[in-house]
């Protein structure tokens, strides 16, 4: 068989799995206790976050992301003010996330 078609494979099926855990994941982040908030996040590097957007999907444009004085599920539209493209915050990644940065748990708003 050949080595790069296995290298390949093994790619896939890692993001396959982290797919799968996120998917996993999203359900339990519904309201919780800002505590379990904090404990429930995964890492910049499990989420595979970039500082800048993939296409047209930005973490500014997802349901996860909370503007700096706004809500989450209304992307950067939920602050309405000066500060819409200061970085903010992840309901799902932890940490401050730049409305132009995005993840593999980008989720259009």
């Amino acid at each position: 068989m050949d080595k790069s078609r296995l290298v390949s494979r093994r790619a896939w099926m890692k993001k396959a799995l982290i797919t799968a855990s996120a998917v996993a994941i999203v359900p339990f982040l519904g309201e919780p206790t800002a505590k379990a908030a904090t404990s429930a996040k995964v890492t910049k590097a499990l989420a595979h976050y970039q500082n800048h957007p993939n296409g047209r999907k930005m973490c500014g444009m997802c349901k996860h992301f909370i503007p700096v004085g706004g809500t989450a599920g209304h992307g950067m539209m939920g602050a309405m003010g000066s500060g819409m493209m200061q970085d903010g915050t992840c309901q799902v990644v932890q940490g401050h996330v730049s409305p132009k940065g995005y993840c593999i748990f980008y989720m259009p708003v």
